[in-house]
C-alpha cells in the first residue's frame, strides 16, 4: 500500500529514492490538487495555510506531522491533538552551530573581546577568565543543552542543569527542578536559557527569578525570547547585577529600531542567527521515526507532547 507524503520542506532526489524504496510517494503544494488533500498521511515540514486545508477536508487520513523546527510554539497544537495527529519536531537538528555560537558568546566577554573590539589605544585589559573560573547553569537539558554542556566540560567548566523534573543527565553535575531553585550554587556565573515557548515558561526570566543569582557575569537567551522579561533584564545589566548577556532572541522580531536592546553596550545581539552552518538533516531526523510509523508502531524520537507544548 503506498502511502502519501506532502513535502513542504525540501527534500532532495537521493532522499526521494529512500522514500521510494519505503512505496512513499511525495508529492508538493506545486503538484498536488484539492482531491489530493484528504489522501495524505504525512507531512514534512510546516505551511500553515496548506496544512489548515487539509486538517479542514472531511475523512482526510493526515497522521503524522514532521515540522522544521525545534520549537513549535507557534503552530495550532489544540487543534493537531484533536485531530489525533503526531507532531515531532527538528529537536536537536542545530544543536552543534547553536553550541558553538554559546561557547563564541562566553569567550567574547570571558576573554576581554568586547573590550578590544571597540579600544583605539594600547592599554591591556587584564580583567579576564578563564573558563572552568566560570560555572554554568543551563535552564534545558535536551539535545542543545547538552551539546553545550560536552564543549564546557572540555575546558574544564562546571554545569549545572535545570529541567523539568530535576531528573539526572548525563554531562551535568548537577540537576534541578525548574520549580525548585532552592538549591541552586550561589557561585553560578553564568546562566544560559534553552527553554521552549510554554504557558509555563512565559517571562520565566524576570526580577525574581534573576535575583536567585548573585553578581552574575553573563546571561545568555538561545532559547525563546518570550521567556525572559527585557526590562528585567535591562535593569540588572543597568545596576550591574548582571555584568553581561547574549540574546540571539527576543520578544519581539526584528527587534524595533526604537528597542532599548540596540543601546546597551553590555548586550551582544544576535539575529536569531545561532542555528546558522551545517547541521544534522531534518531529514536524518525523519527517518529515524519512519519505520516504526510504517510498521503501526508508537514514534520514539522527538515527539511533541501536547500537554507540555515541546
Amino acid at each position: 500500500m503506498m502511502t502519501k507524503l506532502l513535502a513542504l520542506s525540501p527534500l532532495t532526489d537521493e532522499n526521494i529514492e529512500t522514500l521510494k524504496k519505503y512505496h512513499i510517494t511525495v508529492v508538493t503544494p506545486e503538484t498536488m490538487s484539492p482531491d489530493d488533500y484528504a489522501k495524505i498521511d504525512i507531512i514534512y515540514g510546516w505551511r500553515s495555510k496548506v496544512i489548515s486545508k487539509i486538517l479542514k477536508t472531511p475523512n482526510h487520513s493526515l497522521k503524522w506531522i514532521q515540522s522544521f523546527s525545534a520549537g513549535v510554539d507557534f503552530m495550532p497544537l489544540a487543534d493537531l491533538e484533536e485531530h489525533h495527529i503526531i507532531l515531532t519536531n527538528a529537536s536537536g537538528q542545530k544543536a552543534v552551530p547553536i553550541a558553538e555560537s554559546v561557547m563564541s558568546y562566553i569567550l567574547h566577554f570571558a576573554r576581554g573581546l568586547h573590550v578590544y573590539q571597540t579600544q583605539n589605544h594600547w592599554e591591556p585589559f587584564e580583567k579576564q577568565f578563564t573558563l572552568k573560573e566560570l560555572p554554568v547553569i543551563i535552564f534545558g537539558t535536551g539535545r542543545i543543552g547538552q551539546q553545550i554542556a560536552t564543549y564546557l566540560q572540555a575546558f574544564g567548566t562546571e554545569v549545572y542543569g535545570v529541567n523539568t523534573t530535576g531528573h539526572p543527565v548525563a554531562g551535568f553535575k548537577e540537576t534541578f527542578a525548574i520549580n525548585d531553585l532552592k538549591q541552586v550554587p550561589n557561585h553560578i556565573a553564568i546562566v544560559i536559557n534553552a527553554l521552549p515557548s510554554t504557558p509555563t515558561t512565559n517571562n520565566f526570566f524576570n526580577k525574581s527569578q534573576l535575583e536567585l543569582f548573585k553578581e552574575l557575569f553573563l546571561f545568555i537567551n538561545i532559547g525563546r525570547g518570550s521567556t525572559v522579561n527585557e526590562h528585567d533584564l535591562l535593569a540588572k545589566l543597568n545596576d550591574g547585577s548582571i555584568q553581561h548577556a547574549a540574546l540571539d532572541v527576543t520578544k519581539v522580531e526584528p527587534i524595533p529600531n526604537d528597542s532599548q536592546l540596540w543601546h546597551q553596550d553590555n548586550l551582544l545581539l544576535t539575529q536569531h542567527s545561532t542555528w546558522a552552518g551545517e547541521s544534522d538533516s531534518l531529514f536524518n531526523i525523519f527517518m529515524k521515526n519512519l519505520p516504526d510509523f510504517l510498521a503501526g508502531k508508537p514514534l520514539s524520537y522527538n515527539v511533541v507532547d501536547y500537554k507540555r507544548g515541546y
